[in-house]
């Protein structure tokens, strides 16, 4: 006689979960009004910024649009401080990169600079 049985078999589960990116990249063109990421080069030639040598422009991208409540909040603490100061959250910058840049310093030296936070790479409402 067959005796019945069950097999279980045990995985590791993934360590990390994968995030949606809920950033949205808009241009002049989109009707979105929530918070969006829009384009935005720098043209270090148009400033007249003739000390820097590379990059002569760079996209370094700005956020705008509404900020609703039922977008909120990642911590509650937010929330509970936007309701007591009645401040409205805004789109602003959630993550930024940097840019390399090459120019001349004051004594006309060439400097390779890394310059943090110069990209908005994600916006998001705070």
């Amino acid at each position: 006689m067959v005796t019945p049985y069950i097999e279980i078999i045990f995985r590791d589960a993934p360590k990390k979960r994968i995030k949606r990116n809920l950033s949205l990249n808009c241009d002049e063109n989109t009707n979105e009004t929530r918070c969006c990421r829009y384009p935005l080069k720098v043209d270090f030639e148009k400033f007249g910024w003739d000390w820097i040598i590379a990059p002569k422009s760079y996209d370094a991208w700005y956020c705008a649009g509404e900020c609703m409540i039922s977008f909120l909040p990642k911590y509650e603490h937010t929330h509970v401080m936007q309701l007591s100061t009645s401040a409205i959250p805004c789109c602003s910058p959630k993550k930024m990169s940097s840019i390399q840049l090459l120019y001349f310093d004051m004594s006309f030296n060439v400097i390779y600079s890394t310059i943090p936070n110069m990209v908005v790479e994600m916006c998001s409402c705070s």
